[in-house]
């Protein structure tokens, strides 16, 4: 039996859905959806509440009661990496203990925490939340995953680094038991260098908009790395519905679908059946952004030309090095899946978008302007420069 964690829309008739999907599946299971409320949280989760569903304690209360009526748990997200300190405050840890209580008394009994001081606070005060130590807390391998269970945690989610490395994930679940959980819809590039110091930006940004400066400096980076080579859409480090099969012969049978950002717009029931039938047929790109509406630079990845991809990582331990620069497979591979050429077309219509809607660099350029000095960021210059974009391009060729 695989076991699902879904991002949740907070809606009754999406939890009726996962309740029918429960029932005709022998296999599979959601067992829980995710999220918090954004109206009178006093601890950030990880999200920008603009992109979000608007949910106060009352209704929290509502629909965690309703999805227990239908068998299916809420796991709170506390997984800001950063809450000011206010942890080591009496103030703060009176704030905090406070906050916890009303989620209590709301019915929560699952909570997944980034901040190893916030894990030691839930248990000094002696709360009985099951504890998830959430994706961002970066467990790699063994050590650290043993590191968070003697700190009373009962289940932890892996890095997205790590999971293609098959002997890493072997040895976690071996060191830590069963309750190992993996994010299947990964839509970061693997070791990206700004991983974390989003999640900061993100955690102090929590109630700001998210088209503000500080909020779009790493997203914009982020799909920019992403448009970066064609390769890295292999690169990125996403489980495929057809793929769930290895991790579930290796022990793991714990998945969670990311994308609280998109249950909105999206279709996250949809997403969950792909994987609960571990097959899809489509652009594999729609399933990771959850059949959400995302940016015009849409491209096609059929999933079903991806079969096979995975198998040397899984045949043979150590086969990513980390060094894409001394290995093609991926460049290689991606070409047997998409249309290369067109994909490269609207990788450089995306770059050139994104540096020039790039508030932080325009910001940093308008002042060396002021200072009658030309700007050293070589590849915006032309647009600091007033160089017009041209996105004469037709998106759906």
């Amino acid at each position: 039996m695989n076991f699902y964690n879904i991002p949740a829309d907070f809606k009754k008739e999406t939890i009726d859905r996962y309740d029918e999907l429960n029932k005709a599946y022998k296999d599979s299971k959601v067992i829980e959806t995710y999220g918090q409320i954004t109206i009178g949280n006093p601890i950030g989760s990880g999200r920008a509440y603009d992109l979000i569903p608007k949910i106060d304690i009352s209704k929290l209360k509502d629909y965690v009661a309703y999805s227990k009526s239908k068998g299916i748990g809420f796991n709170y997200t506390l997984n800001a990496t950063c809450i000011s300190n206010k942890e080591f405050t009496k103030e703060g840890v009176n704030e905090i203990t406070g906050f916890l209580e009303e989620l209590y008394e709301a019915g929560v009994r699952s909570l997944t925490i980034s901040l190893p001081s916030l894990i030691e606070l839930v248990r000094l005060k002696g709360y009985d939340f099951e504890i998830k130590a959430s994706t961002v807390c970066q467990i790699v391998n063994a050590n650290k995953a043993m590191a968070y269970k003697k700190m009373g945690v009962d289940k932890i989610v892996l890095d997205e680094s790590i999971n293609r490395d098959f002997d890493a994930l072997k040895r976690i679940v071996n060191a830590f038991g069963e309750k190992v959980e993996v994010i299947t819809n990964v839509i970061c590039h693997k070791n990206c260098i700004y991983e974390m110091f989003h999640h900061n930006q993100t955690s102090h940004d929590m109630g700001n908009d998210s088209s503000a400066p500080s909020a779009t400096y790493y997203s914009h980076r982020c799909m920019m790395k992403r448009c970066e080579n064609v390769g890295n859409i292999l690169r990125l480090g996403w489980i495929r519905p057809e793929d769930i099969q290895y991790y579930a012969e290796i022990g793991i049978h714990y998945f969670k679908l990311q994308g609280r950002q998109a249950v909105m717009k999206g279709d996250p029931v949809k997403a969950t059946e792909c994987y609960f039938k571990e097959s899809f047929q489509g652009n594999f790109i729609e399933l990771l952004d959850m059949f959400a509406p995302t940016n015009s630079f849409m491209i096609n990845v059929d999933n079903k030309k991806l079969d096979g991809f995975i198998n040397p990582f899984y045949e043979n331990p150590g086969f990513c090095r980390n060094d894409c620069g001394n290995c093609s497979y991926c460049d290689t591979f991606v070409k047997k899946c998409t249309d290369y050429q067109k994909t490269e077309e609207v990788f450089n219509l995306a770059n050139e978008f994104y540096s020039k809607y790039d508030h932080f660099v325009n910001i940093v350029g308008n002042i060396e302007k002021d200072k009658d000095k030309t700007s050293t960021y070589k590849p915006l210059k032309k647009f600091l420069d007033g160089e017009e974009l041209n996105l004469d391009f037709d998106f759906d060729k």
